[in-house]
């Protein structure tokens, strides 16, 4: 009863196995020693028991008649005594094979849980080694814990049953002591005692062996938990070093953030700057649109005359000062077909665009005579030229009876190169704009003194 009171205490005050598993080897010793006084107190009876047959049949005839009512009391004594004996061995017997099962079953237990520690641990470790793969691995470890929790549950429910197994025990303990009076029992009962007592000397040495076992793999166990535990240093090494490069590259990050906010900035003056300067090209543009170069005009009516009132020339004229359909007719001009190539484009022109271009500033600065010729006169050359090559251009496709395809793209590239030419010399155009006075568009004023074709 004490060792069972004992195994009750330590299986409700102790969770932790290692701690059950010494509470049990200690229960063990602990019946072993009661067992071997139980044994010496049988040995003691049992001389006791012959000495008294002994006395008994040394005694003389007179005083057998009482002698032999004292011997059966005594006897009678002895085995109440011996049979209380047999019956707490009995008991202790059945509380050391209970405890010795209840060991076995808590070291496999034991093994299982160091088999699942030592699978968290490998899973711990493929998770920092592969921390690609962490929230597939922080699943299976609360899978893991989850499954912990549940034989945590399982555990508590199999102490409750084994509380419940003593109680039966305890109950049918009880019942048993009862059966326990005769004397042809109590002798098959110490006897079966004895050869239990051999087999728990044997299961004892047993257990030894698996003690030393289960010590070596604590051990590798061990080793295996030193060798994790320098992985996971060496892990927390590399995480270090990657904050300290991540806080690194926020560094960079902020300074390219200052860097593209002062780009922002810049492009809103220059956009500011743009619009302003597109403020006042519109306002100068307006301010040109009724202008012509009068540099110009003098060279278109030189032209005029130099080449014998040529057609091509009157027509340049008639489109740069903006005749109208009236004076047209009064001029002689019939009215030309749709798409006459790169100088119609160039001549029909807005006023505003011309004037822009050739128009200018009233600078005080003069060219000097020795300067060559002025952008008025190669602006007209280059008008001319261009309309005898269209001319020519026509004529061949007349001849060989093809239609002009490329007109159009010949067109725009002409019309591109116009507009290239003319910014190139915006510039000489401002410095040298004295010679550039304008003369109204409307050219009432001089187409009368033109002949009539």
């Amino acid at each position: 009863m004490k060792g069972l009171n004992l195994l009750t205490r330590y299986t409700i005050q102790t969770t932790d196995q290692s701690m059950v598993y010494i509470a049990l080897v200690k229960i063990i010793t602990a019946l072993h020693k009661e067992i071997a006084l139980l044994k010496l107190e049988k040995e003691n009876f049992e001389a006791k028991l012959a000495c008294t047959t002994n006395e008994k049949s040394n005694q003389n005839a007179i005083g057998a008649a009482g002698m032999g009512f004292l011997s059966e009391k005594v006897v009678e004594e002895m085995k109440s005594s011996i049979a209380l004996l047999e019956k707490n061995l009995e008991a202790a017997t059945k509380e050391r094979d209970k405890a010795l099962q209840e060991l076995g079953r808590l070291k496999q237990h034991l093994l299982d849980k160091e088999n699942e520690d030592s699978i968290i641990e490998e899973l711990e470790a493929t998770v920092e080694n592969q921390k690609a793969h962490i929230v597939q691995l922080e699943r299976s470890l609360r899978k893991e814990v989850s499954i912990k929790e549940e034989i945590k549950a399982l555990r508590e429910e199999e102490i409750q049953k084994s509380n419940d197994l003593i109680n039966n025990l305890r109950y049918k303990l009880s019942s048993c002591m009862n059966s326990l009076e005769s004397k042809n029992s109590e002798l098959v009962n110490l006897q079966t005692a004895l050869g239990q007592y051999y087999a728990e000397s044997e299961a004892k040495e047993r257990l030894g062996r698996d003690l030393a076992l289960a010590r070596e793999e604590v051990t590798k166990v061990s080793e295996s938990l030193r060798v994790a535990n320098e992985g996971i240093e060496m892990v927390k090494r590399e995480k270090e070093e990657a904050i300290l490069k991540l806080s690194q590259s926020e560094g960079m990050l902020a300074d390219a953030k200052r860097f593209i906010q002062k780009l922002e900035d810049d492009k809103s003056r220059l956009q500011l700057a743009l619009e302003k300067s597109m403020t006042t090209l519109n306002r100068m543009s307006l301010d040109s649109d009724n202008q012509v170069d009068r540099r110009i005009v003098i060279k278109l009516l030189v032209t005029y005359f130099q080449r014998n009132h040529s057609k091509e020339v009157l027509d340049l004229m008639v489109r740069m000062l903006g005749f109208s359909e009236e004076e047209k007719q009064r001029i002689g001009v019939a009215q030309t077909t749709a798409g006459k190539g790169m100088v119609r484009g160039v001549l029909g022109l807005p006023g505003k665009l011309v004037g822009g271009i050739l128009g200018g500033s009233h600078s005080s600065t003069h060219p000097s005579p020795d300067n060559q010729e002025s952008f008025a006169d190669l602006w007209v050359d280059f008008l001319l030229k261009e309309a005898e090559e269209r001319e020519k251009r026509e004529a061949l496709s007349s001849n060989l009876d093809k239609p002009v395809t490329s007109e159009p793209s010949n067109s725009t590239a002409s019309n591109s190169n116009a507009y290239s030419y003319a910014p190139a010399n915006y510039s000489s155009n401002q410095l040298n704009s004295s010679e550039f006075s304008t003369v109204p568009l409307n050219p009432a004023s001089f187409y009368s003194r033109l002949p009539q074709r």
